[in-house]
């Protein structure tokens, strides 16, 4: 039952836009997958270790800015900038991590706020790299061939199909992650770091493990955003709005679940997209903001595990 459910799933991923081919609703399941990255991402180290991070957007935005400077400055094409974005995003989070990790409490996650914004800061001042306040434009796209016919970057379907496989590349990660000693690890971190640290688990270098893969995919997803937008700026990338939308995706979705942080960008970005609609045209209100609010306490106050996780315990899946 459960390879039916996985193959039923791969196949509405990728004929998903074939079905609904609307601009707007290929844009919707395009940021619903991109948020789903990211939920994963900050699911991998504030779900499984349990080390809250109020600064994911630092890696987000690394990632962005690799991906956007790669290609304008050097003509690498955003697909190799890409990858190579989440690499520089894991890398940043090594130092980060073996400092802030030294930390108990609610010091780290303190930490993590104080890093996103000297990390803004330093984009917001470093000109010569990255063009400062003004931000970074790419007016238009390399040409690339597909089986004898030149891709439509204006066209939306080509870019869904990109962070699909990244989508599914995250799904995966997290779901090997959760199987594997690292994912033990982590999970007796969570539950109690001196009991672990007297087990033997060096708890600095698994938390840092799973900072640098969770900061990996937060580059990739970043590196994605800002291809597919094709600008960015400081304040866009590393904001603290960003950071705080992850963690509402993953805790909406379920902690330490591999599909939660998909369930939690269906009901968010879908919803609150539908939400913005109605109420800018009929109250002249950001609608989505107020529909995340109530979606938060609803789900603190009467699915603690979050919605895929109560799910879950009803019906007894693993993941």
């Amino acid at each position: 039952m459960k390879k039916i459910v996985i193959a039923l799933s791969l196949i509405l991923l990728f004929t998903a836009p074939l079905i609904v081919s609307a601009p707007f609703f290929v844009h919707l399941m395009i940021m619903v997958l991109m948020w789903t990255v990211l939920g994963a991402s900050w699911n991998i180290l504030g779900g499984f270790t349990g080390q809250v991070s109020f600064g994911h957007a630092t890696f987000l935005g690394a990632g962005a800015y690799t991906t956007m400077i790669l290609y304008l400055k050097l003509g690498i094409a955003p697909w190799y900038g890409i990858p190579i974005g989440g690499l520089v995003a894991a890398l940043i989070a090594l130092p980060i991590g073996f400092i802030c990790f030294r930390l108990r409490g609610p010091y780290f996650a303190l930490s993590t706020l104080a890093v996103a914004e000297i990390i803004r800061l330093v984009a917001l001042n470093w000109e010569s790299l990255t063009n400062g306040p003004v931000g970074l434009l790419i007016t238009t796209l390399p040409d690339v061939t597909f089986r004898g016919r030149s891709i439509d970057w204006e066209n939306k379907i080509p870019f869904y199909y990109i962070i699909a496989i990244i989508t599914l590349g995250s799904i995966v990660a997290t779901y090997i992650m959760s199987r594997t000693r690292l994912g033990a690890y982590s999970l007796a971190i969570r539950e109690d770091i001196d009991s672990a640290e007297a087990i033997g688990i060096n708890t600095v270098q698994a938390r840092v493990a799973a900072l640098s893969l969770s900061a990996f995919f937060a580059g990739v997803a970043g590196g994605f955003y800002a291809m597919y937008l094709r600008y960015i700026d400081p304040d866009a990338v590393f904001s603290i709005a960003l950071s705080i939308e992850m963690v509402f995706i993953a805790v909406v979705g379920g902690l330490t679940t591999v599909a939660g942080p998909l369930i939690g960008a269906i009901v968010l970005v879908a919803f609150g997209e539908i939400f913005r609609e109605i109420f800018l045209v009929h109250f002249k209100l950001v609608g989505h903001l107020i529909f995340y609010g109530l979606m938060m306490m609803i789900v603190i106050r009467y699915l603690p595990e979050g919605i895929w996780g109560r799910l879950r315990l009803r019906f007894g899946s693993q993941h």
